[in-house]
């Protein structure tokens, strides 16, 4: 995997997660995430994977439905960056952009925390 970009979740100031996406595999998706920034969201836990609504429109890049632990996704049909914590088959398809490089911590449904797309 070609990795030249960054996402960094943080929480109460804290970063949990460093994460590396595929920008050479996936530069559209990639880029239209780098163009928001950063961005404040809200934790929806759906057992296998979390999901956090980002304000980016993106069609189909070589969608795929099954993910590993570690994971991370995006869904182009609802706008959601997708984090799997455990391997799963997603319901429709979604845009592999990259994996979490450390072990994803727990995080509570409904936490307020803040993506930063860096390049």
């Amino acid at each position: 995997m070609s990795v030249l970009s960054k996402l960094s979740i943080i929480v109460n100031g804290k970063e949990i997660v460093n994460a590396n996406l595929d920008i050479a595999n996936h530069p559209k998706t990639v880029n239209e995430l780098l163009r928001v920034r950063k961005v404040k969201v809200l934790t929806i836990n759906r057992g296998s994977y979390y999901m956090f609504r980002v304000p980016v429109r993106v069609g189909a890049e070589k969608p795929e439905s099954s993910f590993k632990e570690g994971d991370i996704a995006f869904d182009y049909m609802g706008g959601w960056l997708l984090i799997f914590i455990k391997s799963t088959t997603y319901f429709g398809k979604a845009n592999f952009i990259g994996k979490v490089e450390s072990k994803m911590p727990v995080i509570k449904p409904g936490t307020e925390l803040i993506l930063t797309f860096l390049p």
